[in-house]
């Protein structure tokens, strides 16, 4: 999205602190060393979402560090991108004004910036692509087209610069239902990342197709609306969602402080002087800037929490990881509902969940078409959980942490 000076300037002025030194001193320690006892269980708890019997990697990262991840790591990853779409902004006169990327929150909502979607005729003339990406091989996917419907819903907050608008059920041509990407649960939980974690986004700069910053972002600040990342290499994208290691939406990304030369100028990747108004893409930051999901689900309950719409939301922001884990039913679906063992699984077909669009076969000839839907259906895996957490004694060491899945 084109940036302004003054959208910058915002930034540069909250951040009151060095990026670099905080991310230098962090990379020295693990998360669980910052984080106060009450913080750690929740935030262990928060992690748990991987899953019963891979969560062992999950408290090993925060405990000691460690950089391991599980194979389903990419395939999570893969299931999260499906929601996530490339918006186009146009102006009155049907002409390309900015790109940005948004990503679904419900089945029907899509949350992007205020400063990519300001008011409801803005989001009236603007279209989101979604599968605007290169498959396995290497080839551009066919995107699936959708307007946006403010009439349905349109909520804006320029504090926290967040927009969320309704998204029109099908495509112009009605083949495709926009249910079919899923959605990413956005938590109201306070603690799903806790400094000194890496982060991910998915996102489309430039209006380029999906790319991802694979953990390149570290969290090294955060307060009760903003997330402060920094990186050696990762730009951002206007409105793409900020996850942590278990695929968690924490943050939605918004802007940056940029570097400056000596006079003042922003400078671009190139090594130019950026100029207002320019694609964000080009631009070195000092450090990102997200607004944090829960501050983003307050500020929803507060001010439509009895539109349906927000309700359906909401209802979904409540449940804590550890008390239930919801799994798409798609790719690896059967894997991990063969692998809960002794835990409850209880199906859900009145409820849909997040899906994974239909992926695309070849025909051999360079062509392809679309595999069927899978169908709506969600299963809900139960753990039964105890995590005991010992305080330190004041060395700066990690404090222990017993995690029962029994």
């Amino acid at each position: 999205m084109k940036l302004t000076e003054a959208l910058m300037r915002r930034a540069e002025e909250a951040l009151t602190f060095d990026p670099r030194e905080e991310r230098r001193a962090l990379l020295d320690r693990t998360a669980v060393a910052i984080a106060d006892a009450p913080t750690l269980r929740r935030r262990i708890a928060q992690a748990l979402g991987e899953g019963a019997d891979a969560a062992q990697l999950a408290v090993d990262r925060l405990v000691t560090g460690s950089d391991q991840l599980n194979v389903s790591y990419l395939e999570r990853g893969m299931i999260a991108a499906d929601a996530v779409a490339h918006v186009e902004v146009r102006n009155g006169e049907s002409e390309v004004i900015g790109s940005a990327t948004g990503f679904m929150v419900s089945p029907c909502l899509l949350l992007t910036n205020h400063h990519v979607l300001p008011t409801e005729d803005d989001a009236a003339q603007s279209w989101v692509y979604f599968r605007h990406e290169f498959d396995a091989v290497g080839r551009a996917l066919e995107s699936c087209v959708f307007a946006l419907d403010p009439s349905a819903f349109f909520f804006t907050d320029a504090d926290l610069d967040f927009t969320v608008v309704a998204v029109a059920p099908e495509t112009p041509d009605r083949r495709q239902r926009v249910a079919r990407f899923g959605w990413l649960r956005l938590s109201g939980s306070a603690d799903t990342v806790l400094p000194g974690e890496w982060l991910t986004m998915i996102h489309h700069p430039g209006g380029s197709p999906k790319q991802v910053a694979l953990r390149q972002n570290l969290l090294i600040r955060r307060s009760d609306a903003d997330l402060w990342y920094a990186t050696e290499t990762a730009p951002g994208s206007s409105g793409a969602p900020v996850f942590n290691d278990s695929w968690q939406v924490t943050g939605i990304h918004r802007t940056g402080a940029p570097a400056r030369d000596r006079a003042g100028q922003v400078l671009t990747v190139d090594g130019q002087q950026w100029v207002d108004g320019s694609d964000e893409a080009r631009v070195v930051w000092r450090a990102g800037l997200g607004t944090r999901a829960c501050a983003i689900v307050q500020r929803l309950a507060a001010a439509n929490g009895e539109h349906p719409l927000i309700a359906e939301l909401l209802d979904e922001s409540d449940p804590d990881a550890s008390d239930a884990i919801v799994v798409p039913l798609g790719a690896g679906a059967a894997r991990v509902a063969s692998a809960v063992g002794t835990a409850s699984v209880e199906h859900a077909s009145d409820a849909p969940r997040p899906i994974p669009f239909p992926r695309v076969a070849s025909d051999g000839n360079g062509g392809g078409s679309y595999e069927p839907a899978p169908t709506t259906e969600a299963v809900t895996v139960t753990v039964p959980l105890r995590i005991t957490v010992r305080a330190g004694n004041g060395s700066g060491r990690a404090p222990a942490v017993g995690v029962n899945l029994s």
